[in-house]
């Protein structure tokens, strides 16, 4: 299974398509949105090789260790240990410099300095094992590795750390490099399949998603943004609502579901809550019984007095 596209670049994605293009955040969101889809990507690439390890594997953690949440790319878990993967998509030439903790990329000749990866799983070790001991499993030792998801990038190390440098990977080494590293460990195991079995229940019932108002985020408001269904091969928004049909005046394409992507716009820039005269503004549809049609394929019953009757979007992934 595919890692799921986060909430966060689905609410970015929405935003970028309903701004006018001479937006003066325009550029901004889609740098934005092009770091975050990048990272989403390396993840996903670095799931098809886990597919290759002993074990379970948990992808996309999110927890809240009692004073902050904490995000884990990928989890390896053995009743010896836990294993984190901290996934970078980064391209170009990557320099660890491991003395003064910092990472510097070079693409065109172009240098960037990056918060040491160290540190970030450092935290995030730190962070599990709080939370481990408030879940009140037993303590189990805890390792991390950095993977660099792009094949296209070249690794320099400066300074004398040999473990860190060993703990520095390209994604295609991961099935060999950790499958010998998970297989090394001997002696009694610390968890049982029932603690692993707990412990995964437990990341999942208390997965918490990272939900950020992207609207609020940029200062945007609800009137800069562009309404109407959009066509689903040109894009233009403000297609036609036909009989049973949507119609782009552009490109001729139609379209049995254009509101629903409306919908899901809606639902992921300004709430999950929706009236008839609301959708009818927004969707360009002139008549309450079409309209009401339309929203009763992506809503769940509805709630209120006729006149003002809202409608539970239910659409979103």
């Amino acid at each position: 299974m595919s890692r799921q596209k986060t909430l966060e670049i689905a609410k970015l994605e929405s935003l970028f398509n309903r701004i006018s293009i001479h937006h003066p955040f325009r550029e901004e969101i889609a740098n934005h949105l092009g770091r975050l889809s990048a990272g989403h990507f390396g993840e996903s690439t670095a799931d098809h090789y886990m597919k290759y390890l002993p074990g379970k594997s948990i992808q996309d953690i999110r927890l809240h260790d009692g004073i902050q949440p904490f995000q884990i790319d990928a989890l390896l878990l053995s009743q010896k240990c836990l294993v984190i993967l901290e996934v970078k998509n980064y391209k170009g030439e990557l320099q660890f410099d491991l003395d003064h903790r910092k990472l510097i990329r070079t693409t065109e000749g172009k240098s960037e300095i990056f918060q040491d990866p160290f540190v970030q799983v450092e935290l995030q070790k730190f962070q599990l094992q709080r939370w481990i001991q408030r879940s009140g499993l037993p303590t189990i030792p805890i390792y991390s590795f950095i993977v660099i998801a792009n094949s296209n990038a070249s690794l320099t190390f400066q300074g004398e750390d040999r473990n860190k440098r060993k703990r520095v990977l390209l994604v295609k080494q991961l099935p060999t490099h950790l499958t010998a590293f998970m297989e090394g460990f001997k002696g009694e195991d610390l968890w049982s399949d029932d603690y692993l079995n707990e412990f995964s229940a437990q990341i999942e019932s208390e997965y918490t998603p990272y939900d950020s108002d992207v609207m609020k985020q940029y200062g945007i408001s609800k009137d800069e943004l562009i309404w109407g269904a959009p066509c689903p091969s040109c894009r233009l928004l403000g297609i036609i609502r036909r009989r049973d049909h949507w119609l782009c005046g552009r490109c001729g394409s139609k379209s049995k579901d254009a509101h629903l992507h409306l919908l899901r716009d809606h639902q992921l820039l300004i709430g999950d809550t929706i009236t008839n005269a609301e959708f009818r503004k927004i969707a360009g549809v002139k008549t309450e019984y079409i309209a009401r049609k339309l929203l009763n394929e992506g809503c769940s019953p509805n709630f209120g007095r006729t006149r003002n009757r809202k409608y539970i979007i239910k659409l979103l992934f």
